[in-house]
């Protein structure tokens, strides 16, 4: 308990949950000036993050309609919330109240187009110069790609009452969606997905405590939560439940995964991102480091060689995890809200880092997740850029504590510890231009390919993609700083 109240000061201090630490995971000069004219010391962190200025002005729409063009999946239906009502559920009704908050303020109401294929819609919206849609939520990497026909406004320019230095904004988004002081698509508290799609690590801790493990929190917390760690720890766990002999998928392991995205989020986690910026704000392939052909190898060992590991495809820790039969599982910040009736006790912690030196954990959020993207043919970029501000920044004040904090921290997880460690999963949430401007071409999805391949030919597989991504990331950055002309 003396650990929480520590930490819920710190965050006090800094204005924020420690969910949008700064570009780079540095605290913001202007979210921390904020905290400090709050006097923070006196406020909870709810308190303390509402208190950051939004610094819009006072604007009467006259009850115009902003309509936001979205997929209709249910999950993003519910993210949006258009025309819901207060039901008593919490996160049901932070989204009525964001809404309702800005809907009041600018005297408008939200409207919501859902469709199997927003970008498409929004294309022929845009070669029919109509002024359909005020926003646009999709698929982040479809997104990326649909950016270089040059239909939507630029984040950083072109929306007069957008800030991207505010804490709404989502961790290194944007750096890492830009190329020099332009973005065309952006990410921020307003795509609740990036929350929900964000990779984690669960561990039961009946087998943990059965098989000694030690602390695990502790581990973490010290900074000594490594890829070697994890390795040795779920060697010594495995146990054949049938007794038939063999190793299969009805027997206890001490590890599960997928070896699709829950693969690739180790690049991530081991601070081994496709792309940087130069000195001039333009992303260079930064990929092939010594260090990425050793990260091929170890995941290899990790996943095929390790006697306590059962990768396969999608779905495959399903059964393991419901049954008790895994002591550490890759998965998404989602996937609590359906672990709440687990007969076992279960903690979340962080992918591992690479080695201790790394300064500090990371990860990513699964590629199916929503950013956001304004329409060139918006008529009123200011009215779009006051009101697209409005609902970042009440979702950052209203709907993120109410998921994060009352969803995921008391309903969902079990212990106070647990409540830290989230805290240290969602600062190192990590965004990359190599990945969302791939293009599906491969070179980003490298990893995660061999992995489901089963292979470690690092060498051979880079150099036949090499090629093709510097010729499709030329082009794109061409194409990105071609649309200011």
């Amino acid at each position: 308990m003396k650990k929480l109240v520590a930490l819920m000061l710190a965050f006090c201090m800094t204005a924020s949950l420690g969910l949008s630490c700064a570009r780079q995971g540095l605290s913001s000069d202007k979210e921390t000036t904020a905290a400090a004219e709050t006097e923070p010391e006196t406020l909870s962190p709810e308190e303390a993050r509402k208190a950051i200025p939004d610094n819009l002005p006072d604007k009467n729409y006259d009850g115009y309609t902003f309509t936001v063009l979205a997929r209709d999946r249910q999950d993003f239906i519910d993210d949006i919330g258009a025309g819901i009502e207060e039901t008593g559920v919490v996160i049901d009704d932070a989204i009525y109240k964001r809404n309702s908050t800005v809907e009041e303020r600018f005297n408008i109401s939200i409207d919501a187009q859902h469709v199997p294929d927003p970008i498409s819609m929004l294309r022929q919206s845009v070669l029919a110069k109509d002024d359909a849609y005020d926003l646009m939520l999709s698929h982040v990497i479809e997104c990326g790609s649909a950016a270089l026909e040059g239909n939507y406004l630029d984040w950083y320019n072109d929306l007069p009452y957008v800030n991207l230095d505010q804490p709404w904004y989502i961790g290194n988004a944007l750096d890492a969606l830009s190329v020099k002081n332009r973005a065309y698509i952006m990410a921020g508290e307003y795509c609740l997905s990036i929350l929900r799609f964000t990779y984690c690590m669960y561990f039961n801790k009946e087998i943990a405590s059965d098989h000694n493990v030690g602390n695990l929190y502790s581990i973490v917390m010290d900074g000594g939560w490594t890829i070697d760690r994890l390795n040795e720890i779920v060697k010594g766990v495995y146990q054949d439940i049938d007794g038939d002999g063999q190793m299969t998928d009805k027997d206890l392991y001490g590890f599960t995964s997928d070896y699709w995205s829950a693969a690739i989020t180790y690049q991530y986690a081991f601070d081994n991102p496709v792309m940087t910026k130069n000195s001039e704000g333009i992303p260079e392939l930064a990929f092939n480091t010594p260090k990425l052909a050793q990260i091929v190898d170890k995941l290899y060992t990790f996943f095929y060689e390790n006697p306590g590991s059962y990768v396969g495809d999608w779905g495959v820790s399903g059964p393991f995890w419901h049954e008790g039969r895994v002591l550490f599982l890759n998965g998404l910040f989602t996937n609590a809200s359906t672990y709440r009736d687990l007969e076992f006790d279960f903690g979340i912690i962080p992918y591992p880092k690479w080695d201790e030196v790394q300064a500090r954990y990371y990860t990513m959020s699964d590629g199916a997740h929503d950013v956001m993207a304004v329409p060139i043919t918006t008529d009123d970029p200011e009215r779009t850029s006051i009101i697209v501000e409005a609902l970042n920044a009440e979702s950052y004040k209203q709907v993120i504590p109410a998921y994060y904090e009352t969803a995921l921290k008391v309903k969902y997880t079990r212990d106070e510890e647990s409540v830290q460690v989230l805290d240290m999963v969602l600062e190192g949430r990590s965004f990359d231009f190599g990945y969302v401007y791939d293009g599906w071409q491969g070179l980003a999805f490298m990893v995660q390919n061999l992995t489901s391949r089963k292979s470690k030919d690092y060498a051979s597989e880079y150099q036949r993609l090499e090629k093709g991504a510097i010729v499709r990331y030329d082009k794109v950055i061409d194409a990105l700083l071609g649309l200011e002309e």
